[in-house]
């Protein structure tokens, strides 16, 4: 009996011992921020382009919530820029006045805690570049902006934004040209532009001034294509092809002076209820801007 009851005993003091304290089931979180991993630098004329992503985590991985703010540092200490954001990209500039090399490190800082500093990114700028200052002109034109600049000789980056600022990545980078056509734009909205020449070293000069217009389309579509009636068990129907225009969004029908349909329809098989024979029909295209093509008339 005593055996056994010894043997209880050690068994109970290993449970406790085991189970009696409870560790925490997870690692312990830092509020310290991640760093900045990446940054980029270009040159334009006589300035630095600074920019980089980073989405906003804590050092242990963790999405982080709270305001934060960068901190950047050259070699010879702290330095204070007004730095852009537009999403997850910022940006800054620097003025540089010696073809030497040029050091940026970062520190990201919250209310509560600061990142480590990041690593040195670096960039030995030359006083080698296209020193002419772009001259930049836009127009509407039916297929979108029409986007014209004085030379050809130099390669073009093309810069594009919603807002009149100096955005830091190109849209599209043009050579042998002085002008280009930007499709994808959208009626009744505003669309701004700069370009700078770049030579054959990858060096860019001096940006243009930002230019901006409002994109409206006041050009008519094509009409539909080969528009006929045809009649089945005493009934008529109308069948067309499509526009050519690619922002066509529907069509309107007209018979013998009335429409027929109250909105643009998509469909290419209409039945003309209350068509008599010899009527008239009229069939025009509607595009994203409301615009009517000249009608394809029928009879």
């Amino acid at each position: 009996m005593k055996k056994v009851f010894k043997y209880l005993f050690v068994l109970a003091l290993a449970y406790t011992i085991g189970c009696g304290v409870k560790g925490s089931p997870y690692p312990p979180y830092t509020t310290a921020p991640e760093t900045v991993k990446k940054a980029e630098i270009k040159q334009q004329d006589k300035r630095l382009v600074v920019y980089w992503y980073y989405q906003p985590r804590y050092a242990d991985g963790r999405s982080m919530d709270e305001p934060f703010s960068f901190e950047v540092f050259t070699l010879d200490g702290k330095l204070i820029k007004e730095i852009y954001r537009e999403g997850n990209l910022y940006w800054f500039y620097y003025q540089f006045t010696e073809d030497k090399e040029y050091c940026f490190r970062f520190k990201v800082k919250t209310p509560k805690d600061e990142s480590k500093l990041s690593r040195f990114f670096c960039y030995i700028p030359t006083l080698d570049y296209p020193e002419e200052k772009p001259r930049l002109s836009l127009s509407i034109v039916e297929e979108g902006i029409l986007i014209s600049w004085n030379r050809s000789d130099y390669k073009t980056n093309l810069y594009k934004h919603r807002k009149k600022i100096y955005y830091p990545l190109p849209f599209i980078q043009l050579k042998d040209t002085s002008v280009y056509v930007d499709k994808n734009v959208k009626h009744d909205q505003e669309y701004c532009y700069y370009i700078t020449f770049e030579n054959e070293n990858g060096v860019e000069g001096y940006p243009s001034r930002i230019e901006c217009i409002l994109f409206r389309d006041i050009f008519p579509p094509l009409p539909p294509q080969s528009p006929t009636i045809v009649e089945k068990n005493g009934k008529y129907y109308l069948i067309w092809s499509d526009s050519p225009s690619p922002d066509v969004i529907g069509y309107i029908v007209v018979v013998n002076g009335r429409q027929i349909t109250p909105f643009p329809v998509k469909d290419y098989i209409l039945p003309l209820k209350g068509y008599r024979k010899g009527d008239p029909v009229e069939i025009y295209a509607v595009d994203r801007a409301g615009n009517r093509s000249p009608p394809a008339i029928v009879r």
